[in-house]
């Protein structure tokens, strides 16, 4: 009864959206970090070319069908994570919220905030429409990867697994939007297992652990009095810090190496480009936590493209 009540006030809700609601539904898809699952396909797509596994004779308008629905799933099932930590963490927003409240999933929420959630499983709905067409279209281990990825992408900060607070958002957000979306990818077209993909782009997977380190940093005073147990507050700022140096260490390293042993084109070497980039990272981890965030981002545009290029030439 109390939900067909809140169905029946959403939809009452809806002549009443104005600019304001659509810019606050907006920022809660986060769209600037939305290019982490751009890159994360993108790669992976790029892999397979430079494998040979697209564009061949006679498949050139199925791989076109094939690399956008790849990049609309990608997309969408990072939009429905956003949307759902969203909702879990709306308590600590200063979004205005209504007076009026509900009881929904145990605690008292807000029209809008129910919105966001119903919105987020619409997110991980279509995514999972979209793995039944690459599942008739390609392999069956799209349908593995891709249940790991809605399952991984909910329980980040979704109830009642939430492995955000367990200390696990850095290492878990590592494995889901690193080598698990670029291997899923990849597999649409190679439809075969593969370590080339995983190898290859483990350079730039590795600053989304270091982004998701930028934001924990960020908000380490604040996750520690909420009791919000994320990685750096379980392990302590100075453990935060010092991965997240070793981590953009660690990256301009693999490409390094993987160029020594002709894994990557030496074009790759121009990621080191983007050093001053990181340098400037590196002190902001001391003196400036909340411009870390968006340098870090700046980061991981700068050197995955340069990446991204250096594998099509």
């Amino acid at each position: 009864m109390q939900y067909r009540m809140i169905m029946e006030d959403l939809i009452s809700e809806v002549p009443k959206i104005n600019k304001q609601i659509i810019y606050d539904i907006f920022l809660a898809t986060r769209p600037l970090s939305l290019t982490l699952a751009i890159y994360s396909t993108t790669i992976g797509i790029v892999i397979a070319y430079h494998n040979g596994f697209l564009f061949q004779p006679g498949s050139y308008g199925i791989d076109i069908v094939k690399i956008l629905l790849v990049t609309i799933a990608g997309l969408l099932v990072q939009t429905g994570a956003n949307l759902i930590n969203d909702y879990f963490e709306c308590e600590y927003k200063y979004r205005p919220q209504s007076i009026k409240k509900y009881r929904f999933l145990g605690k008292q929420r807000t029209l809008f905030d129910i919105f966001i959630f119903l919105f987020g499983l619409a997110c991980f709905g279509a995514t999972g429409f979209i793995g039944l067409i690459l599942l008739y279209l390609t392999s069956s281990e799209v349908l593995i990867v891709g249940i790991l990825g809605i399952i991984g992408s909910y329980s980040y900060t979704g109830e009642p697994i939430v492995y955000k607070k367990r200390g696990l958002g850095t290492p878990l957000s590592f494995l889901l939007m690193g080598p698990l979306m670029v291997y899923g990818a990849y597999v649409v077209f190679s439809e075969s297992f593969s370590l080339s993909p995983i190898l290859l782009s483990l350079p730039v997977s590795l600053l989304i652990p270091a982004l998701m380190l930028s934001n924990e940093l960020r908000d380490f005073n604040r996750d520690k009095k909420l009791g919000i147990r994320t990685l750096t507050v379980r392990l302590g700022y100075l453990f935060g810090r010092n991965l997240y140096i070793a981590l953009l260490v660690v990256s301009y390293l693999l490409v390094f190496a993987l160029v020594i042993v002709k894994q990557l084109p030496v074009t790759s070497l121009f990621v080191f480009i983007t050093v001053p980039l990181a340098i400037k990272s590196y002190r902001l981890v001391a003196v400036n936590q909340r411009a870390l965030v968006p340098e870090t981002n700046k980061l991981h545009l700068s050197f995955g493209l340069i990446l991204i290029i250096s594998l099509l030439i």
